[in-house]
């Protein structure tokens, strides 16, 4: 490009200084900016090889800690299996709360049955009470039902009296029964809640210690992602929030390049833009993709310049050589 280079500046510096009016140098400087731009070539895009079939490994969202430390990592670039361990987190304190929700299930488990005792012998004795205050109602009846003639007023009194407060202990005896049998339905009703609760607690804790080993779930290519927020390649040690890329399994079976273009380049490509696609360990081989998508959010890339980057993916139009594997860095120019 060195005669573009030669044009641009002849355009920008050597313009005579105005002698009539102003508007001349103007018009002369646009002129030149012009053809700088048009002979300008198109931004340089920098990525790698992606697979769109890959299986993509994120940090889970696991109870307690907002974000995991990786423990360990398989190496990159190894070929897997169907059911590999890829990934292992640090499972923190999910094993020890994991043991104390347990406990604390066994313990609401007791505390349920001695509930459940205590309220069927509640039940029985309000039973007992209500069956000898119904016992006392028939045996008072009895003198009650006597004229008042054929006994001593006093006696006749006193038996009239015997069978209201038989009558007034049965109700009693029967409002306590109800009362009983209610408390041991809502005794129970919440013992199971707190139960199922509880349950779902040590279920879920467990199956977050679970979660802290992540396998592989095709066969393919073990590619470590990159941080979104450094640029930095994943590794072990690393501390992550819920959702974060951690790592992908590539089964090259739907290959396609994904680039960054800075903000400042963004108006130069568009969906649909055709790109010349050169792989760094291929610099022979240039191939032909087209911009599929584009991403409509900036992230910052702490290891390149400052500023913010956008994710665009474009799919080949050739065939791909067999050589061409996911994570294989590549770069490319827009071309007409």
């Amino acid at each position: 490009m060195p005669a573009a280079s030669s044009t641009c500046a002849t355009a920008r510096w050597n313009v005579k200084p105005p002698i009539e009016p102003r508007r001349a140098a103007v018009a002369a400087l646009a002129a030149g900016a012009l053809a700088c731009t048009a002979e300008a070539p198109g931004p340089f895009l920098t990525g790698v090889v992606d697979d769109g079939e890959s299986q993509v490994i994120e940090m889970p969202r696991l109870a307690g800690a907002w974000q995991r430390r990786i423990a360990w990592l398989a190496p990159e670039g190894v070929a897997v299996r169907a059911g590999d361990l890829l990934v292992r987190l640090d499972p923190g304190d999910l094993v020890v709360n994991a043991e104390t929700a347990q406990a604390d299930l066994e313990r609401l488990r007791v505390e349920a049955e001695r509930e459940r005792a205590e309220t069927a012998l509640a039940v029985l004795d309000a039973r007992k009470a209500l069956a000898e205050a119904e016992s006392e109602v028939r045996l008072a009846g009895f003198d009650a039902a006597l004229p008042a003639g054929a006994n001593r007023r006093l006696d006749y009194e006193n038996a009239q009296l015997r069978f209201d407060t038989a009558e007034n202990a049965a109700q009693r005896a029967e409002r306590a029964l109800t009362d009983a049998k209610a408390r041991r339905t809502s005794a129970l009703a919440l013992a199971a809640m707190r139960i199922a609760t509880a349950k779902r607690h040590s279920e879920r804790l467990r199956t977050d210690i679970a979660a802290t080993e992540i396998r592989a779930d095709r066969d393919g290519l073990f590619i470590h992602s990159e941080n979104r927020f450094t640029g930095a390649k994943v590794f072990v040690g690393a501390t992550l929030q819920p959702t974060a890329d951690i790592a992908k399994v590539a089964s090259g079976e739907a290959l396609r390049f994904r680039f960054w273009i800075h903000e400042a380049d963004l108006r130069a490509v568009a969906p649909g833009a055709r790109l010349a696609v050169v792989a760094d360990a291929m610099p022979e081989r240039r191939l032909a993709a087209r911009v599929e998508w584009i991403s409509t959010q900036a992230a910052t890339r702490d290891e390149w310049s400052p500023g913010g980057y956008f994710e665009l993916v474009a799919t080949p139009e050739d065939t791909l050589p067999a050589s061409l594997i996911p994570g294989m860095a590549v770069f490319a120019e827009v071309t007409p």
